[in-house]
């Protein structure tokens, strides 16, 4: 028999299945150890939970940043500083979110292909920062 809710009171709560939760973002756990009438209380804890998620996000996205500058620092002898300012122009001239831009140079540093408007605007900006590294070289 499954477990049911104590007597009295109902749960609104979406179920778990298979580990995953709801759909809709709903936190089971949380939403069923919210007392009833905590209007503002359940929306600081909304938005407590919301600013969670966003900081797990930038935490996973800030390591793909950090492994793909590794991999145009070791291909490209550039400092740390470049090769941000390489992913932050791809990211712009592709029009593809910076974190997309760094995670397909990783994917494609263990074997995928690049895909093709980011493969274009990667060999443009390298061109464009190693005739900068020549014209800087011959004029010192």
């Amino acid at each position: 028999m499954a477990a049911s809710a104590s007597p009295g009171q109902g749960s609104t709560a979406p179920a778990v299945r298979d580990g995953q939760p709801p759909p809709d973002g709903a936190h089971p756990a949380v939403d069923a150890a919210r007392p009833p009438g905590t209007g503002d209380a359940g929306a600081e804890l909304d938005q407590a939970l919301e600013q969670v998620r966003q900081l797990e996000q930038a935490l996973v996205s800030h390591a793909v940043i950090d492994q793909a500058r590794g991999v145009l620092i070791a291909l490209t002898r550039c400092s740390p500083e470049e090769a941000w300012g390489v992913l932050v122009n791809v990211s712009q001239h592709s029009n593809t979110k910076l974190r997309a831009v760094a995670g397909a140079l990783v994917a494609h540093a263990q074997g995928e292909r690049l895909p093709g408007a980011l493969h274009r605007c990667l060999q443009q900006e390298l061109r464009r920062r190693a005739g900068e590294a020549r014209r800087s070289e011959g004029g010192a």
